[in-house]
């Protein structure tokens, strides 16, 4: 397998709680070449469903490059079923905290709280009063 440098799409926060995405990774005879450079040799990956994992290592041992290998899923045998979040170890500066970022990512989250900002500022003074009441039960779902 030859990884490659390509910029790491945005992550974005799936909600399917389904089975297709309760599984866990058993990888066997990883190997992992970066220009000519061998970085990972017939490893075996294995990730456990909900844990969360980090790699330590020197610089230019292949960390990054595998975890980009396997959140781009171009490790063979790799689950297509998989949802990986992959957060940036380095992101430009700007005024928003790790938690906002990370929150961006949730775009149904997002949505939802642009919608309950948007909801209260809806004119209703020509609405029927059925209208009224379901805009309001929107309200309620999308708050809780």
């Amino acid at each position: 397998m030859l990884a490659t440098k390509a910029k790491i799409p945005l992550p974005t926060v799936m909600h399917d709680k389904s089975e297709l995405y309760a599984a866990d990774i058993f990888l066997p005879g990883v190997t992992i070449v970066a220009g000519n450079k061998l970085l990972i040799e017939d490893a075996t990956v294995k990730l456990t469903k909900g844990r969360k994992y980090g790699l330590i290592g020197r610089n230019g041992t292949g960390k990054t490059t595998l975890i980009n290998a396997i959140c781009r899923k171009e490790i063979d045998k790799m689950p297509e079923n998989i949802h990986i979040l992959q957060v940036e170890q380095e992101v430009p500066g700007d005024d928003m905290t790790i938690l906002e970022h990370v929150l961006m990512c949730d775009v149904e989250r997002t949505k939802l709280m642009k919608e309950a900002d948007d909801i209260p500022n809806i004119d209703t003074s020509k609405m029927p009063e059925e209208e009224k009441m379901e805009l309001e039960e929107r309200l309620r779902d999308v708050i809780e």
